[in-house]
C-alpha cells in the first residue's frame, strides 16, 4: 500500500512536533528491552529498530526529555514486543493469549512476573505511576486492562478463522489500537493531568473517540498490503469490502472518508469545547488545564500517529 491514496488529504491544521531529545533517546533506547532479555540476536535487534519507536514517542510526547521521554519510548517498544509475541509465540490459540494477558495484567498493579513481557510491563507501569494522582492511576489501569482483554477476543476470531463483522471489529479495535494508554501517558509527560470531572467532559470523550477512529483508519490503510499478504482478515478496509460488497479501491476510499470525518469532528468538537461558552462554567485554572490537555496531549497523539505511519517501515512488506 502506498501513500498515493492520501493525495489531497490534509491530515490536520496543527503542526508536526518532535522532542528535542529524540536523537539521544534513539541512541539509548535498546538498553531497556535488552535488560529484560529481548533483542538477543542481530535479526531481532534489526527488526525492532525498523519500527522507529523513539520517533513515534518523540512525536507523541514532544515536551518530554531525558528519563521522561525514555518512559514514552519504552511504552512504544513494549507495545510492539507484545504485538510481535502474539504473532510469533502466543497467538496460536485464544487460550494461550488469555494466559499471556493474565500474566501481563498483574503488572497493572506493579507486580513483577518472571515472564519478560510481564516484568517489562510491570517496570513500565511502576515508573508511569510514580507521583501520579489516584484519578489517573485508576483510569490508566482500566485502559490497560481493556487493551489487554480485547486481544483475547481478537485471538478467538483468528482461531475460529471467522472474520469479525465491521461493528465487532471497530468495537474491539478501539481498545487494541492502544490509543487510550498513549493519551494517559501524554497527560503525565506534558503536565496536563486532568481530574475526573474534567476528563469525563462529553466533548473530550468525543475527541478521544475520534482520535481512535482516525488512527484505526490510518493504520489499517497503511498496513493493508502487508495484512492482505499475510492472510489477516481483520482490517478495516477488508471488513468494508466484505460487509458492503466493495472493491478494494472503493473500500479504501470509504475508509479515507471515515478518517476525514473523524478528523473534522475532532476539530469542530475541540473548537466548541474551548470556546467561551464551552468552558464558561470552569475557573481560569481549569480552562488553562483543559486547553493544555487538548494542545499538548490530544493533538500530538493524532498528528504523531499520522506522521509515524507514513515514516516507519513497520507496516510495509
Amino acid at each position: 500500500m502506498t501513500d498515493d491514496y492520501y493525495e489531497g488529504l490534509t491530515p490536520m491544521s496543527f503542526p508536526s512536533r518532535i522532542s528535542p531529545d529524540f536523537q539521544a533517546a534513539h541512541d539509548r533506547h535498546l538498553a531497556w528491552p535488552k535488560s529484560f532479555g529481548f533483542l538477543s540476536s542481530e535479526p531481532e535487534e534489526a527488526h525492532h529498530l525498523k519500527g522507529q519507536f523513539p520517533l513515534i514517542a518523540a512525536m507523541f510526547y514532544p515536551n518530554a526529555t531525558g528519563s521522561e521521554l525514555d518512559l514514552g519510548v519504552d511504552q512504544q517498544s513494549w507495545y510492539f514486543l507484545f504485538d510481535d509475541a502474539l504473532d510469533e509465540q502466543w497467538g496460536q490459540s485464544a487460550e494461550r493469549v488469555r494466559n499471556l494477558v493474565g500474566l501481563v495484567k498483574e503488572g497493572t498493579t506493579g507486580v513483577a512476573c518472571p515472564l519478560p513481557l510481564a516484568s517489562a510491563f510491570a517496570d513500565m507501569r511502576r515508573r508511569s505511576c510514580q507521583e501520579m494522582p489516584q484519578d489517573w492511576i485508576r483510569r490508566s489501569s482500566a485502559h490497560w486492562s481493556s487493551y489487554l482483554d480485547h486481544h483475547v477476543e481478537e485471538a478467538r476470531s483468528k482461531q475460529a478463522d471467522s472474520p469479525m463483522s465491521l461493528s465487532t471489529y471497530l468495537r474491539v479495535r478501539r481498545h487494541t489500537i492502544g490509543v487510550a494508554p498513549v493519551i494517559d501517558l501524554a497527560e503525565r509527560l506534558s503536565s496536563c493531568v486532568l481530574p475526573d470531572h474534567l476528563y469525563e467532559l462529553p466533548h473530550l470523550s468525543v475527541m478521544r473517540e475520534m482520535i481512535k477512529m482516525f488512527i484505526i483508519c490510518d493504520n489499517d490503510i497503511v498496513s493493508l498490503g502487508k495484512d492482505a499478504a499475510l492472510g489477516e482478515k481483520n482490517n478495516l478496509v477488508l471488513c468494508l469490502e466484505r460487509e458492503h460488497g466493495l472493491s478494494r479501491l472503493e473500500a479504501i476510499e470509504k475508509a479515507l472518508h471515515q478518517q476525514k470525518g473523524a478528523l473534522q469532528l475532532f476539530t469542530t468538537t475541540r473548537h466548541a469545547l474551548l470556546s467561551a461558552t464551552g468552558v464558561s462554567q470552569l475557573d481560569p485554572t481549569e480552562r488553562d488545564l483543559l486547553e493544555r490537555y487538548c494542545t499538548e496531549a490530544l493533538q500530538p497523539t493524532i498528528r504523531g500517529a499520522y506522521d509515524w505511519h507514513h515514516t516507519s517501515t513497520r507496516y510495509r512488506m
